[in-house]
């Protein structure tokens, strides 16, 4: 589901949102600097505030949201994955939001000697299309914690 390129791809992202707020927040700051110059107080006031919410903003709403999806992605092509053979469940509708990374939960189950019904909680990333799994099918699923990060249909 996730090779090196689509980490390419969001690193690209991430970096031309940062430049793109970085722009206006050095102006911001030399606004604040020639204020300053001036012994303009009330001007160099209003521009930190301004300064300061604006990269509150810009770090909230823009960056840090790509930058979690970065992280997601690096975990699911470098990180510790595991694989098993599991029955899909369903899908739930509406999305969730684990490590600042928007999911859909997947109920699937694993028919184990222990327990008849084993059923285990997966979220699948909400930035892809949506499979199309059929209820009781077997699948072959790779995840990273919790998360798919890559899936098969099972032989």
């Amino acid at each position: 589901m996730y090779t090196q390129k689509d980490i390419d791809s969001i690193q690209g992202q991430l970096r031309q949102r940062i430049i793109l707020w970085l722009v206006p927040a050095v102006l911001l700051l030399a606004g604040i600097i020639y204020s300053y110059t001036l012994r303009l107080e009330w001007l160099s006031g209003v521009l930190t505030a301004l300064l300061m919410a604006m990269l509150v903003f810009a770090m909230t709403l823009s960056i840090l949201p790509v930058k979690q999806y970065r992280d997601f992605l690096r975990n699911a092509v470098h990180g510790r994955n595991r694989e098993e053979t599991l029955v899909f469940d369903l899908i739930q509708s509406e999305t969730v939001i684990r490590e600042g990374v928007r999911f859909y939960p997947v109920t699937m189950r694993a028919d184990t000697i222990k327990e008849e019904l084993d059923e285990r909680q997966f979220y699948f990333d909400a930035n892809l299309p949506l499979p199309d799994w059929k209820q009781g099918e077997r699948l072959n699923v790779r995840s990273h914690e919790k998360m798919v990060t890559g899936w098969q249909r099972s032989t």
